[in-house]
């Protein structure tokens, strides 16, 4: 889940970081889904629950909720017994421990809301709010320069593939609904792993037959695509959506693009 933008992001030209990157090396192109291919960010997240509260006819410091809410993930994730300090989980660990028991991502909404609604003392449905965000991602829209991004990448033989946190029934049915096409679909539910786990990493590579070096993921979460799949060894393209600087804690991707459409050049030297 991406962060809520904080104005209108300069233009800038795409960027390679990475100076061992060699673009003659990638086979296969990766996808992150949300906030990558399609256009849900913070922000809708925002609005969407802003909608859920008016429906359940709750009234409460809506900005507060929602903060509570965003954080409650800690909690309601399969990751809350990598915790560190009750805070965050260990990024180690979410990347190279023990894969931890699996629950869909429609299951932690559930349980955010849960946690958010007995923290404000509130008498909210957690299942119907997980339900009407469920609804809402299955009916998203992609960017819009994200079909000719992969129709071309496609006609110019590469392997283009979608590795998802997310459902199989609102995945498939927002790329249905999208006419969207990828000669390979993974989600965390088909894989039963959650990003940035090395083990979702390796399961592309193995459906590919790529090795890790030969793939370039695409996304715009710096932990979970970005350091995620460089761990596994995946070079990686970072979507900078907004003006926030790439966190300097973590390694630095191997590209940063602003839109989809600059990742043909950045990989050909061509623009179509």
């Amino acid at each position: 889940m991406t962060q809520p933008p904080t104005g209108d992001p300069p233009v800038r030209e795409p960027v390679a970081t990475d100076p061992a990157f060699d673009p003659a090396r990638i086979k296969v192109v990766a996808f992150d889904g949300y906030g990558t291919i399609f256009d849900f960010a913070n922000r809708d997240f925002h609005v969407a629950v802003t909608s859920i509260l008016a429906e359940q006819r709750i009234e409460t410091d809506i900005d507060a909720f929602f903060q509570t809410w965003v954080s409650s993930s800690n909690k309601a994730s399969v990751w809350s017994a990598a915790r560190v300090n009750d805070q965050r989980a260990d990024p180690d660990v979410m990347m190279n421990g023990p894969l931890p028991g699996w629950h869909s991502t429609w299951e932690t909404w559930r349980r955010q809301f849960d946690i958010a609604f007995e923290h404000y003392n509130l008498q909210g449905d957690g299942a119907v709010a997980a339900d009407y965000l469920r609804h809402a991602l299955s009916h998203v829209e992609p960017y819009p320069d994200a079909h000719d991004t992969i129709d071309m990448l496609a006609r110019r033989g590469y392997l283009v593939a979608l590795l998802s946190n997310a459902d199989e029934d609102f995945l498939q049915s927002a790329l249905s609904r999208a006419r969207l096409r990828f000669s390979i679909i993974q989600s965390s539910e088909s894989l039963r792993a959650y990003k940035p786990h090395r083990a979702i990493f390796a399961a592309l590579c193995a459906r590919a037959s790529y090795e890790p070096h030969e793939i370039l993921y695409v996304g715009d979460s710096a932990n979970a695509d970005v350091s995620g799949a460089q761990n596994a060894g995946l070079a990686t393209a970072w979507v900078r959506r907004d003006n926030r600087p790439y966190p300097e804690r973590m390694g630095p991707p191997s590209v940063v693009v602003d839109q989809l459409a600059e990742l043909l050049p950045v990989l050909t030297g061509v623009t179509s």
